[in-house]
């Protein structure tokens, strides 16, 4: 990319998450439904809806990429680039170590685990149902074509996050969604695999040990299973969500965190997390530390100048799934489908078309949340007090009855 175009995209990109907290304020207007005040732990919530913008402009720079210059779906050049997504991703996954680190701390006898499952479930598949639906529709119509006997399979890989094979026999069928499951696949790892192991590590040093070095040791056997290039994609990202679970602990320390919600705090934050994406192209590696400080102040309550406790921040958090689920359909449509009218903006031009996407998955997800998350998120929940009402009934001691 030139310079010129590097700038333009860049200011693209500020104008993309300044149309979108717009675009929220009005959509606030109409009572959209948000969690309770007391539900909320830091600013996390205001930070998550930025993170998935982010990587709607990654992709965007993607399908620049593909469409007006080399053609191959790769890492952008520009550090700045990759780490939109790259970064956005790495704030999602300290996101989830964050959130679950509680469900640590219980440890693993007192967790229901199938009453967590079930909500995992029902928060993350029907979403991924209906966007796999969406994309079978789009490869139907632009191929003409319907349903072959590999599809049942290829959708189930994908509604799994197993992976993304061809639906329809559609070359590149990932590209639909940006190849996005990849992450949901690591978070059911977490899911299935560290959380209850770092809950069971909790259960054998209570009243031991001090509870941080369960996260603490997370994190230097994960960094040094990559300086020993053991195998498993996994340890890629394993010190991610220890971060956020380090993080959790920073929060549960009024002391420490206090010092982290000041104004200097968040200036410091905001440096940090500029330095990351400029001077490195992922944060996987001295970059880390830099994120890791950014987050950790907004998951203790630093709001970034007031910008995270708007109700268009938290409005952008509770689509955050959405967009980030649903942008890779937007963007293949826009470059694909709407190929000849974006093919006629001269390249220097086309940055502009980047706020546009961004106002259109901010209006798009808004609905797909009242109309399949929330609602699903709801009958997971119903299924998981089940469970926990029958595991009481289950581990109630019975009473003796008196002759």
């Amino acid at each position: 990319m030139t310079i010129y175009l590097t700038a333009a995209t860049i200011a693209a990109a500020a104008a993309a998450y300044v149309s979108a907290t717009l675009i929220a304020a009005l959509i606030a207007r109409t009572h959209f439904p948000l969690p309770p005040t007391q539900r909320r732990i830091g600013c996390i919530d205001g930070l998550r809806g930025y993170v998935a913008l982010s990587v709607l402009i990654h992709h965007f720079i993607f399908w620049m990429q593909v469409t007006r210059f080399w053609g191959n779906w790769e890492a952008p050049h520009v550090n700045v680039f990759n780490q939109f997504g790259a970064g956005g991703v790495a704030l999602f996954f300290m996101t989830t170590g964050f959130v679950f680190y509680p469900r640590v701390l219980d440890g693993f006898r007192a967790c229901a685990w199938p009453a967590i499952y079930t909500t995992r479930l029902f928060r993350i598949v029907p979403l991924v149902v209906a966007s796999v639906a969406i994309i079978t529709i789009i490869i139907a119509m632009r191929t003409g074509g319907g349903l072959d006997r590999g599809f049942p399979i290829a959708a189930l890989q994908w509604i799994t996050t197993w992976d993304e094979p061809p639906l329809l026999g559609y070359p590149d069928s990932g590209r639909l969604n940006a190849y996005v499951l990849w992450s949901l696949w690591h978070e059911w790892m977490f899911y299935l695999i560290v959380l209850p192991a770092c809950a069971l590590a909790m259960d054998l040093i209570r009243g031991r040990l001090p509870s941080w070095l369960v996260p603490v040791t997370l994190l230097v056997m994960a960094v040094v299973a990559r300086l020993l290039y053991l195998p498993g994609s996994i340890l890629r990202y394993l010190p991610l969500f220890a971060i956020g679970m380090i993080a959790f602990e920073c929060h549960r320390r009024e002391w420490f965190a206090r010092a982290l919600r000041t104004p200097r705090a968040a200036i410091a934050a905001a440096l940090a997390l500029g330095l990351g994406m400029i001077a490195a192209p992922t944060p996987y590696t001295f970059a880390m530390p830099l994120f890791g400080f950014f987050f950790t102040c907004v998951a203790c309550g630093n709001d970034m100048g007031g910008l995270l406790r708007t109700k268009s921040a938290l409005i952008l958090g509770e689509c955050s799934y959405g967009i980030y689920l649903l942008h890779g359909i937007l963007l293949s449509l826009l470059f694909v489908d709407a190929a000849q009218v974006v093919g006629s903006i001269a390249i220097d031009r086309l940055p502009i078309l980047l706020p546009l996407a961004a106002v259109t998955i901010v209006l798009v997800t808004p609905v797909t949340y009242l109309l399949i998350e929330r609602p699903a998120i709801r009958i997971g929940r119903n299924v998981s007090q089940r469970w926990t009402r029958q595991r009481l009934r289950t581990d109630a001691p019975e009473l003796e009855v008196a002759p």
